[in-house]
């Protein structure tokens, strides 16, 4: 099979000339495979097998190519099989921004400063100042993110985790309730700054580099290939709303407050951020609601169609900070009310209890 690790190891070893072994990483929510060269060379590199029927490798190569010409720390590929679906990338680190963050948190670390360690925080920072960087690129390989598409995504929630998922059923008012809920947060989501959007930039497609004396050098970015022009909000929402990571509402306020003031976009269009704080914070946690409901379905989908329960353990705690925030806002208390019916059926659902 042209997936096995022994095949992909052939190749590299085939391409590099090195007698290398490769190192499994982690899964990730997709159906790309990664290994880590290890070996008698000096330096390492990362290894990709992208199925080319199930990915879009040409935009892939095409927007490392675009994003590295920009200055952004994406991988360059070393060598490739477009056939096969054989990448051989550079090797941007083995620590990202989640290695970074407290392993345990507990409800006194919400209310106060969760970002413990002064390296985190500069991290964080460095990964909303790169997003200076990435979100003025404009291209023709960077189509729009059409309300279609969110309307789309909003909707993975109610097919693949209310029903699929839980078998839960949805009466009509709870869809009605839905289609509410889902024209309230596509609007702020169009409503915003449009941008480059990374779409998937959180602390798990992040990595940070230094130069081994604790200095915070570079940001390195992966995970790239479904960027889009969209809302400039979705990729700090991403980042500081993460589905992997919460963090406490000061460090939103403090790390939001850091990018907004940063931002060009922000001041191109002549937002006050004292001013219209109330509206961008706003457009922040309805573009990160949005967000979360997309994960919670792909989560879903991930378990029932493709045979990966890897990213199941997350949902409750996704969705109790769905719950936490959706409550906050007049517009999305009754979502936020749907969200906590849901418990009963998640604690009896099998696939929840048993991970």
């Amino acid at each position: 099979m042209k997936n096995s690790k022994k095949t992909i190891l052939a190749w590299c070893r085939e391409v590099t000339g090195s007698q290398i072994s490769l190192l499994s990483l982690r899964v990730e929510a997709s159906h790309r495979v990664f290994y880590r060269t290890v070996g008698d060379v000096p330096n390492s590199w990362v290894a990709m097998f992208s199925p080319p029927e199930l990915e879009n490798n040409d935009q892939f190569l095409a927007l490392a190519e675009l994003f590295h010409t920009n200055g952004l720390g994406v991988p360059q590929i070393i060598h490739k099989d477009l056939a096969l679906g054989y990448f051989l990338m550079q090797d941007l680190g083995n620590t990202h921004l989640e290695d970074l963050y407290p392993t345990t948190q507990t409800a006194t670390d919400l209310e106060t400063n969760s970002v413990a360690h002064p390296l985190a925080e500069g991290a964080v920072k460095s990964a909303l100042d790169t997003l200076q960087q990435l979100q003025p690129i404009r291209s023709a390989l960077v189509s729009s993110y059409d309300q279609a598409r969110m309307e789309m995504e909003f909707d993975l929630f109610g097919e693949w985790f209310v029903q699929k998922l839980l078998g839960a059923q949805i009466t009509n008012e709870q869809l009605q309730l839905l289609a509410n809920a889902k024209q309230v947060l596509v609007s702020a989501m169009l409503e915003q700054p449009q941008a480059c959007v990374h779409r998937d930039y959180h602390c798990r497609n992040l990595l940070y580099q230094d130069d081994n004396s604790g200095q915070l050098q570079d940001i390195g970015i992966v995970d790239f290939q479904d960027a889009l022009n969209g809302p400039a909000l979705y990729d700090p929402a991403s980042l500081l709303r993460d589905c992997y990571y919460t963090f406490s509402e000061q460090d939103i306020e403090t790390l939001l407050g850091h990018y907004v003031n940063a931002s060009p976009l922000f001041a191109q269009y002549n937002y006050d951020t004292s001013k219209d704080h109330a509206k961008i914070k706003t457009w922040f946690d309805f573009t990160a609601i949005q967000r979360q409901i997309k994960a919670v379905g792909i989560f879903a989908r991930l378990h029932l169609r493709d045979g990966k329960s890897s990213h199941l353990e997350h949902i409750p705690k996704v969705m109790n900070r769905l719950a936490i925030v959706a409550s906050n806002y007049g517009e999305t208390q009754e979502l936020a009310h749907f969200f906590r019916s849901l418990e009963t059926p998640m604690k009896n659902c099998q696939t929840l209890t048993q991970i």
